[in-house]
């Protein structure tokens, strides 16, 4: 069978898609990738083929801050802030510039299922409108369905300007969820499924960040340190330049008796880290799955992929959000008992970080053994979740009906 994957060109978003695929060639099934110029390499580095669509995703990231400068969002809640980008942000504009290439791709390859990743939507569109059926993969906390739908409602007016798609509810698909049961919001643990987005939900193990069988090398990075614990601290692959945020985590561990280690993303510079400790690492990125298993916390925003990492390891976690659904995941980790906020304010830019929040946090995490016992029974459900290639049967069945 032929199988189309499409992501958002972000390292976050592609990350939890690959293995999929890469499932997908091992059972024996045509594969190809499309996402934007700017990320093509991920899929490449696989040796799975890639298509780009669409321009970079820093040209359309741009067009939106200048359609929608901070002052026209600031009377917004955070919740609201979320919804604003995804529709007019990442469909409005990402998915409409992508739509047309992806369009093509689905015209001339003839994929027999098209498979978006998380917050992609262009390959629903060209999926919808050509009548190819498709399903979605989320990585984050269900949303509602009064939430979701001003996203479906741009998308569907996209598609109903003809094609087969034209006129039926865009959303009533299955989503392959990586997202573990025990941390979704109280009103879907309750059974409140109806009231959520994507109702028929599919477990899917989250390959990408789930410890290898054997641990790996201890990363260069950690040697020499002089304390038995050792904290990771992250803003993930995206947040790292972020002014003020990562030093206030680092500064509220100042004097802890713990080694903290300190990646920045890709993009990072550790020339601004020059003079710390000699308990303090920074570098610009190590993956995660290096880290993680030699780590006794995480401090981070709360990002989907930084959270999913630490709990897959069993890792407790501080968590200060800084954007988009990172509120909503914060507040599951709490829910949940395996890390504690550290401040309930934005963060975004420091502004409202305090180092005391993080070291108060941090302490009461540090100091309550349940924490971590909690992150390890979330660490064995995410490995009894189903893989990826028992998703890839389900979907192609799905795809076959």
């Amino acid at each position: 069978m032929r199988l189309l994957f499409t992501s958002v060109p972000v390292q976050s978003h592609l990350a939890p898609l690959l293995p999929l695929v890469t499932a997908a060639r091992d059972r024996g099934h045509e594969v190809l990738f499309v996402t934007g110029p700017d990320g093509v390499w991920h899929p490449e580095a696989l040796g799975l083929p890639a298509v780009a669509a669409g321009p970079p995703f820093a040209e359309s990231a741009g067009r939106y801050r200048r359609a929608y400068p901070a002052d026209v969002l600031a009377g917004l809640s955070a919740e609201e802030r979320v919804r604003h980008l995804l529709v007019h942000g990442l469909i409005e504009i990402a998915a409409a510039e992508m739509a047309g290439d992806v369009a093509e791709v689905v015209r001339t390859w003839r994929p027999d299922l098209v498979v978006a990743g998380p917050t992609e939507r262009a390959g629903v569109i060209a999926a919808a409108s050509a009548g190819v059926p498709y399903v979605l993969e989320d990585f984050g906390p269900p949303r509602s369905a009064a939430f979701a739908e001003p996203g479906w409602r741009a998308v569907a007016e996209v598609v109903g300007h003809g094609g087969p798609g034209r006129g039926r509810r865009l959303d009533r698909v299955p989503c392959l969820e990586i997202w573990p049961a025990s941390m979704r919001p109280d009103d879907t643990v309750a059974g409140g499924a109806a009231e959520w987005e994507f109702t028929e939900r599919w477990p899917l193990r989250a390959e990408h960040v789930t410890p290898e069988p054997t641990r790996g090398p201890r990363p260069a990075l950690l040697d020499g340190l002089p304390f038995e614990k050792t904290v990771y601290v992250t803003l993930g692959t995206g947040h790292g330049n972020l002014p003020g945020v990562l030093e206030t985590m680092i500064r509220a561990l100042h004097g802890e008796r713990v080694n903290v280690v300190v990646t920045l993303g890709t993009n990072g510079d550790v020339a601004r880290f020059a003079a710390q400790p000699p308990y303090v690492r920074v570098e610009r990125y190590v993956p995660q799955k290096q880290l993680l298993p030699y780590v006794d916390m995480v401090v981070c925003h709360a990002g989907a992929g930084t959270v999913l990492g630490a709990l897959a390891h069993g890792v407790p976690l501080v968590v200060a959000p800084l954007a988009a659904d990172q509120y909503d995941i914060a507040a599951q980790v709490v829910r949940a008992r395996v890390g504690l906020l550290a401040d309930p304010g934005e963060a975004a830019n420091g502004g409202g970080l305090s180092a005391d929040a993080v070291r108060h946090a941090f302490r009461t995490v540090a100091g309550e053994e349940g924490f971590r016992e909690r992150g390890v029974g979330v660490a064995a459900e995410i490995a009894a979740m189903p893989s990826p290639w028992q998703a890839v049967d389900r979907v192609v069945a799905y795809a076959a009906r």
